[in-house]
């Protein structure tokens, strides 16, 4: 019963977001938010120090460990206005608004993936949980590049109808993970296109790699499938750019079929060749990259929370 009660009081609270972001624009939502974030960052110890911890090992060598804390703060931010992006696109994204709000993919990309789709070319197109991802399909859909769409559910019904109904707004068909091996290989055997998350680690029997220079494991599939339906891959992300819903593409890498076709190993060279990429975005602007999220694995996560044995 209290379980419910809370789950009612969140979904109320929800829509009632909805209707504050449309009421006070994108500006003033987005700076509510962020001292929401700091509150929430405040009191729950277990999100700030995954996150410190993670920002440390990877940006302290390099930025110093002060700075490196300071990035971390700065991502939770906006981490949640990935929950603001929704509720402000509600009212302020659609077709007419694409290109002030900076969502129109650039050229040579977007004539390039046109110009596939038309071939009947296979293109896998990869991002990471960085900045305003939960907007890619829209602006794709948008720019009239309808890639389908891998998603995980949201435990959270109404939410998760919430963020459906803004992914696939601009004609992007959306693709449940739970359906997803049953519906990519048909997408890219069609030579259609396919936009989904490379960010996750692989607890097992995956590619032993470096990502931002820690060790891990990742999975393989993104490799395999590209090999298998002979698909480009193209890696590209969403930065916010300011605080009042803004944005620009960066399309850091696309690896054309034809490059790894004769590669020794073409599972490794598209693997490595894809998280470099990723690694460039991150570096570009590190503070919006989710450094709460387990990227290499809870038991590494959870290592370097513990701190030095």
């Amino acid at each position: 019963m209290f379980a419910q009660l809370i789950l009612r009081l969140a979904d109320f609270h929800r829509r009632m977001m909805v209707v504050y972001c449309a009421a006070l624009g994108p500006r003033l939502s987005y700076r509510i938010m962020a001292l929401l974030a700091m509150a929430l960052y405040r009191l729950v110890p277990f999100l700030r120090t995954r996150s410190e911890a993670q920002c440390r090992a990877v940006l302290g060598p390099r930025l110093g460990q002060e700075q490196a804390t300071r990035v971390a703060r700065e991502a939770f931010v906006h981490r949640i206005w990935q929950i603001a992006d929704l509720y402000v696109a509600e009212r302020f994204l659609h077709r007419g608004t694409l290109d002030r709000v900076g969502g129109r993919l650039p050229e040579p990309y977007l004539t390039r993936l046109v110009d596939a789709q038309r071939r009947g070319q296979a293109a896998i197109l990869l991002s990471c949980y960085y900045s305003a991802f939960d907007l890619m399909p829209v602006f794709l859909g948008y720019s009239g590049v309808p890639a389908a769409t891998v998603y995980n559910r949201h435990p959270n019904p109404a939410f998760d109808a919430q963020r459906q109904r803004v992914r696939a707004r601009g004609g992007c068909p959306l693709v449940p993970l739970e359906e997803a091996h049953i519906r990519i290989p048909q997408i890219l055997e069609a030579g259609g296109s396919l936009a989904m998350i490379a960010d996750h680690p692989a607890e097992k029997r995956g590619l032993a790699v470096t990502f931002l220079g820690l060790p891990t494991l990742v999975r393989k599939s993104v490799g395999l499938l590209a090999m298998q339906y002979r698909a480009d891959v193209v890696v590209a992300a969403i930065r916010r750019r300011g605080a009042d819903f803004r944005f620009e593409w960066d399309v850091a890498d696309v690896i054309d079929h034809t490059e790894y076709a004769d590669q020794p190993d073409p599972l490794r060279y598209i693997t490595e060749r894809y998280l470099r990429a990723i690694e460039q975005i991150i570096w570009r602007d590190p503070s919006q990259y989710m450094w709460v999220f387990p990227r290499w694995g809870e038991q590494t996560a959870a290592q370097l929370a513990a701190g030095p044995a």
